[in-house]
């Protein structure tokens, strides 16, 4: 199986096809059709990965969403200690902070 193969997302519809369709011609044909279309979407991938390559970015804005999970904390702790300042729950506080805590758990370090 070739790497191609391995990524067409095609393989199960052509597994699927190869069991209900009892003519072999209509089954290689269909199986290339398959491969035809994976090919194309793989190109696809290709001209889009090559495209994002090639362009041209805001340098600031660039910053800016590199020092977006910093930015999101520290709002997020001058919010909670607003809302303690101001006679909030605490609980209330800590569920302000909650999204931004999800978010860096799941997302992980960044680099």
């Amino acid at each position: 199986m070739s790497f191609l193969d391995w990524i067409n997302p095609f393989n199960k519809v052509v597994d699927l096809a190869s069991e209900l369709i009892e003519d072999p011609d209509k089954v290689n044909e269909f199986r290339h059709q398959a491969t035809m279309a994976g090919k194309e979407l793989q190109k696809m991938a290709e001209e889009t990965y090559r495209k994002e390559l090639d362009t041209k970015t805001v340098p600031w804005v660039d910053a800016l969403h590199k020092m977006g999970r910093q930015i999101a904390s520290y709002v997020g702790y001058g919010l909670a200690f607003y809302m303690v300042h101001k006679g909030y729950d605490p609980m209330a506080a800590m569920a302000a902070l909650a999204p931004g805590g999800i978010y860096s758990y799941v997302k992980g370090r960044g680099k």
